[in-house]
């Protein structure tokens, strides 16, 4: 009986996550098929949390989150600090992937690392909280350039030789600019190779509610081990995680 308390208890927090994601709404048929419940048990997931307050139902039959998760939620929001929060969705990335992951900061042309969550795999990665590396060689700061426009960009570099650190890494401004058209189209930067040979990462910018790029997240994997399947699914981790985290900073 306790099991099944908890499945049902684990399922209407599910369910509650995947409409915070989905603000406009989702039909009951939607929510069965994302969650994989029969509809029978995704109704009763939905009916109790409706009779709690928790959701809602529109005239149009579609479910979204209501008043006392807003007010729960924002009681919560009160007492965190936005690098613990950005800690919890970093390891949740980390618990699906179990490579490196790294948490940074744009300042001028560098991006500090902030945050590190070390791969429990064997090949492990050199890099340290508090290392500054150039934007234009590293995921991060490719991810946190493509938020700025190619003006901004341009002005930033203006009159500076971007540096080199393997043969890999970008060198000229107007390769840079295309990279970041690359990125921006995408969601997400890629660098293979251009901080640190054999290495390949994995990076969203986290946007600020004034706009500005404010954090960066990133995936790192030794290259040999890193299949194309395994990127994709690593790039969809991150751009959930952005998701989640932009709409903490909208919140508070």
């Amino acid at each position: 009986m306790s099991e099944l308390s908890n499945r049902t208890l684990a399922r209407g927090l599910d369910m509650l996550e995947l409409l915070s994601e989905n603000p406009q709404g989702l039909e009951l048929h939607q929510i069965a098929r994302l969650m994989e419940l029969p509809k029978s048990t995704a109704y009763n997931l939905a009916r109790t949390l409706t009779a709690c307050k928790y959701a809602y139902k529109q005239d149009d039959g579609k479910y979204l989150l209501g008043l006392k998760m807003f007010e729960v939620g924002s009681a919560a929001v009160n007492d965190l600090d936005i690098t613990a929060v950005i800690r919890q969705y970093m390891r949740q990335v980390y618990n699906e992937c179990n490579e490196t992951m790294h948490c940074g900061m744009m300042t001028g042309r560098e991006v500090v690392y902030i945050d590190k969550l070390e791969s429990t795999r064997s090949v492990r990665m050199s890099s340290r909280i508090g290392v500054r590396m150039p934007l234009h060689a590293t995921a991060m700061g490719k991810a946190l350039l493509a938020s700025l426009t190619d003006a901004e960009i341009e002005s930033l570099y203006s009159g500076v030789t971007l540096e080199k650190l393997t043969d890999k890494t970008i060198t000229s401004l107007s390769d840079l600019l295309t990279e970041m058209g690359r990125v921006r189209e995408a969601g997400f930067a890629v660098e293979r190779g251009e901080n640190c040979e054999g290495v390949t990462c994995q990076a969203v910018a986290i946007i600020a509610r004034d706009g500005k790029p404010q954090y960066a997240l990133s995936i790192s994997a030794p290259s040999f081990r890193l299949t194309e399947e395994e990127e994709t699914a690593n790039a969809a981790l991150l751009l959930r995680a952005k998701r989640k985290i932009e709409r903490f900073l909208k919140a508070t």
